[in-house]
C-alpha cells in the first residue's frame, strides 16, 4: 500500500489561480450591465423627446430646444430639477430640424444626445465610454407650426 500524499495547500493554490478569473468577470458584467441599463434609459428618454417634440406646437428651433431638453432629461416639460438618468444635463441634448419646408414648417425632428460620459466600476482601465450621437431618434414631425411673428 502506498502512502497518502498531503494535499492541505492545493486547495489554497487553486483558488490562487482562479480568484483573479472569478473577480474580472464579475466586475466586467457590472460594469457594462450598468452600461446597457444607462444606455436603455437614455434611449427611453430620447424616444419620449421626440414624441414630444414631434406632437407640440413649433415656434422657434431655440424655444423648442429648451422644451424637449426638459422632457429628455427630466421626463416633464417644466423646470429640470432632478435628471431621469445620472449625469445627464440638458447641454448634452440637441435637437435638430434637418429638412425644412419651404414655408419653414420641419417635417422631421431629431434628438440626440452628445457627449454623455460614463465612468464604471473598470473605467480605471477601460477608460470612460462617451456616448455622441447615441443614442438618437428622428421622427416626423406632426404638430402645428406657428410661425414667429
Amino acid at each position: 500500500m502506498k502512502p497518502r500524499r498531503s494535499t492541505r495547500g492545493a486547495i489554497l493554490i487553486e483558488l490562487a489561480l482562479i480568484l483573479p478569473l472569478a473577480v474580472s468577470l464579475i466586475l466586467g458584467a457590472v460594469h457594462f450591465g450598468y452600461l446597457f441599463y444607462l444606455y436603455n434609459g437614455l434611449e427611453k428618454s430620447v424616444r419620449d423627446g421626440a414624441r414630444y417634440a414631434a406632437s407640440r406646437t413649433y415656434t422657434t428651433a431655440a424655444a423648442h430646444q429648451t422644451i424637449v431638453s426638459n422632457v429628455v432629461v427630466c421626463g416633464s416639460s417644466a423646470v429640470c430639477v432632478t435628471p431621469l438618468v445620472a449625469d445627464l444635463t440638458l447641454g448634452m441634448v440637441s435637437v435638430t430640424t434637418p429638412v425644412l419646408a419651404a414655408d419653414g414648417r420641419p417635417e422631421r425632428i431629431k434628438v440626440e444626445i452628445t457627449g454623455y460620459v460614463y465612468n464604471g466600476v473598470l473605467s480605471s482601465l477601460l477608460g470612460p465610454t462617451t456616448l455622441t450621437g447615441k443614442p438618437s431618434m428622428e421622427i416626423p414631425f406632426l404638430g402645428l407650426y406657428r410661425p414667429p411673428a
